[in-house]
């Protein structure tokens, strides 16, 4: 409840009147749907209970009552900017080949206040599109595909997102076996559907604040769920398309990075279990289930990292792109 007046005065703020608020709520009891009633008679909300399934169960409850040309998730702790709809309107309808607007987003704090901005977001999580994020372009749907397997999830957040309507049918809403990394799945079959328009402009924010939903998943499950997800959709991917590449796909190479990530956080918790008998039982099954972990990474110490070198993300993307002969850069609008 206490960040979900600035979400709503954020979208009242809209320097375009053409807009509609699907507001789902998830039966809170922190006085939020009591917030919403005020809006109750604006003809611009639709206010509905949720369905008591989870986050993305509600948000495929969203879903059902897009009426409008191109959809947008606001969760309630985020905020856009006054201009929002009318950029991405604008953007569009001049593409209308296009299905999807990606766009600049800053992370903030509890309290507002901007914690990493776009660029420092780009530069830390996105090396690749550091130079080609300065003009509005075109990605390619198939690229942003591939390059999902060097850099996970590389919109991070549904606030940077908008969409046409018409890829609701298509993508049949979230799966919701994935827990809160759900729209990583989305976003990364969302690719296989259509290129995507790139603005630079900051047109909304991410919170991020510990007692935040998303924060309380470890590192180690949250790595097992993206990895399953990232499974999945190459192997869906692989059975439709199988002929799409010149060659098979390496799907051993394109997971290696979630692998590692994976065994990685699990290694880290076996030796910050206390218990040494325990540690040491887990630490064997670890080793006979992943037999190659231990002697991978030796050997690629005492290389320097010439044996099993483990590349920079860059150099990664770069990889993929000469091998599968990815449209890179992107075409500039």
């Amino acid at each position: 409840m206490q960040y979900l007046p600035a979400c709503i005065e954020s979208m009242l703020a809209q320097d375009c009147p053409d807009w509609q608020c699907v507001f789902v709520d998830g039966y809170s009891t922190d006085g939020s749907w009591e917030y919403l009633q005020q809006f109750a008679d604006d003809p611009r909300f639709l206010i509905h209970r949720g369905i008591k399934q989870g986050m993305y169960a509600d948000w495929n409850e969203c879903l059902k009552h897009v009426n409008t040309d191109y959809f947008y998730f606001l969760p309630s702790d985020d905020t856009c900017f006054p201009s929002l709809v009318s950029t991405i309107i604008d953007a569009l309808d001049c593409h209308q080949d296009i299905a999807a607007c990606h766009f600049q987003y800053a992370i903030i704090d509890g309290a507002g206040e901007i914690i990493k901005s776009p660029e420092e977001i780009t530069d830390s999580k996105l090396s690749l599109y550091k130079e080609v994020n300065r003009s509005i372009h075109r990605r390619s749907g198939m690229c942003e595909f591939m390059m999902q397997f060097v850099y996970c999830a590389p919109y991070t957040s549904m606030t940077s997102l908008v969409l046409r309507s018409n890829l609701i049918d298509k993508l049949q809403g979230f799966k919701t076996i994935y827990g809160h990394a759900g729209d990583f799945d989305w976003t990364m079959r969302l690719t296989l559907l259509t290129d995507i328009l790139y603005i630079p402009k900051l047109l909304a924010t991410w919170r991020v604040y510990e007692e935040q939903a998303t924060q309380q998943t470890s590192s180690v499950k949250y790595t097992e769920i993206t990895l399953s997800i990232a499974s999945d959709n190459l192997e869906d991917f692989v059975l439709a398309k199988k002929n799409y590449f010149e060659f098979p796909l390496n799907s051993y190479n394109l997971l290696s990075d979630y692998l590692d990530s994976y065994l990685y956080g699990i290694y880290i918790q076996i030796f910050q279990v206390k218990d040494l008998t325990g540690g040491l039982s887990r630490l064997l099954k670890f080793v006979a289930k992943y037999p190659f972990f231990f002697p991978r990474k030796v050997l690629r110490k005492m290389s320097f990292n010439r044996i099993f070198p483990r590349l920079d993300k860059i150099t990664q993307a770069h990889i993929l792109i000469k091998k599968y002969n990815l449209l890179w850069p992107p075409v500039e609008l």
